[in-house]
């Protein structure tokens, strides 16, 4: 079943709880592991990375994002420029809510990391 050149031969059996078991696979998940390299890496000192930082990251650059295109809208509003498209369908302290709202979302997604 194995390849002949397979330098990894050896087994270890431990035992764990069903719980145990899914917490491990849990963790092992969100470093985008299986069970059993995880395990290894663990075992030899080496830290998994875990993919949730990427996530965080991910989701800070929306919230930016977020923040750039209210701003944007505010900045449209108060120039004036475009008044008459978009100077009654603005609601400013609604833009300043949205951006207060916004910058607390970063905060607890930059604290989580």
């Amino acid at each position: 079943m194995g390849s002949e050149t397979r330098q990894r031969s050896e087994h270890i059996l431990i035992r764990v709880s069903p719980e145990e078991k899914e917490q491990i696979k849990n963790v092992a998940d969100q470093c985008d592991l299986k069970v059993a390299p995880f395990l290894r890496e663990l075992g030899l000192g080496y830290e998994p990375q875990s993919n949730l930082d990427a996530k965080a990251i991910e989701q800070l650059a929306q919230l930016h994002g977020d923040i750039g295109r209210v701003g944007g809208l505010l900045k449209l509003w108060l120039s004036k420029k475009s008044l008459k498209n978009y100077g009654e369908s603005l609601n400013v302290p609604d833009l300043v809510t949205q951006i207060l709202k916004l910058q607390k979302e970063i905060g607890e997604v930059a604290q989580r990391l």
